[in-house]
């Protein structure tokens, strides 16, 4: 084993990982948020409309990049067709490529994956005291491949692994930052868990996309061997592998982000209102008189802050009277 398998084993995994999340995040909001069994009303719309207007939207764009036609195109709509509810769709000319279903029904990964990116890398520039990140990125891309002209580095498989960490490290540092008392903060939050909503797939796509995966997956395992016996044959495929693990990595923790926020909207969900409120307000009151007082660095604020919630929440949770009924 060496470096630079380990940088191919990571961008493959990350890529079905990450897709994987967002697939999870869906099937877990139906059982666990009671919004995403109500269709239609005023928290859906504002909670999962976003992702599934995002998901929808996508498909469009993989039809528009393949140019495929568009016969009918509702980003978000709530109907009922026989026995189950129709959230949005994109109704298109089936193309007979492989490619082009594949890149069409896998859209909404790339989407996604590129708006992470650039909320993700966006925050740096948020948070002063901790500036760059977006440069430490390139500097990251830049060591990994050159890392297969150090025979040291080549040979250590841990090597990758402990810049790769270094750096998301440094992202979720950098985010927690922004402290709870500042909106930007939850506004991310929410983009993250929206994004993460629409990079799901449904049954469908996966269905559609199935050749164009077996293709991917069967080359990512030739690249493996090759990858295992050739390290350096990676300059012919100069930086791509490089390349998406660096950014399936950031991909990754802004998903941790998203499934924090639905952590802490389902323990909200899950209480009786007024009382709901009172892990927030904790968190949030908390967070203020961390920064009153100058305790600590803004990262440590933010931790303490989260786990007020937690510590609020939990007993909350445990009492039957203060859980909601429905």
């Amino acid at each position: 084993m060496n470096a630079y398998f380990m940088v191919v084993l990571i961008a493959f995994g990350l890529f079905f990982i990450v897709w994987g999340l967002g697939w999870l995040l869906e099937r877990l909001s139906h059982r666990a948020l009671n919004v995403t069994r109500r269709p239609g009303s005023k928290a859906w719309y504002m909670l999962v409309g976003p992702g599934v207007a995002l998901h929808e939207t996508s498909h469009a764009l993989g039809c528009i990049f393949t140019r495929t036609e568009i016969v009918e195109f509702k980003p978000i709509n709530v109907s009922v067709e026989e026995d189950r509810v129709v959230l949005g769709y994109v109704k298109y000319m089936n193309p007979t490529s492989v490619l082009k279903r594949t890149i069409i029904n896998l859209a909404p990964v790339a989407v996604s994956l590129v708006l992470l990116i650039f909320f993700a890398l966006g925050v740096t520039y948020l948070v002063p005291s901790t500036p760059g990140l977006g440069g430490q990125a390139l500097e990251l891309l830049e060591n990994l491949i050159q890392m297969k002209s150090n025979a040291v580095l080549l040979a250590d498989p841990n090597y990758p692994l402990g810049l790769i960490g270094t750096f998301v490290y440094d992202f979720f540092y950098t985010f927690a930052g922004l402290t709870v008392i500042n909106p930007v903060f939850w506004i991310i939050a929410f983009l993250a868990m929206t994004i993460m909503f629409s990079n799901a797939p449904s049954d469908v796509d996966i269905t559609n996309a199935m050749p164009g995966l077996k293709f991917i997956i069967l080359f990512d395992i030739v690249w493996l061997v090759v990858a295992y016996f050739a390290p350096a044959a990676g300059w012919v495929l100069y930086g791509l592998f490089e390349f998406l693990a660096v950014m399936f990595a950031l991909a990754l923790a802004f998903a941790g982000l998203a499934y924090g926020l639905f952590l802490m909207i389902t323990a909200m969900g899950r209480l009786r209102t007024p009382i709901n409120l009172l892990p927030f307000l904790a968190t949030i009151g908390t967070g203020v008189a961390l920064w009153y007082l100058g305790t600590g660095t803004a990262a440590f604020q933010t931790v303490i802050s989260i786990l007020a919630f937690v510590a609020v929440a939990i007993p909350l949770l445990l009492v039957k009277g203060f859980r909601s009924q429905s």
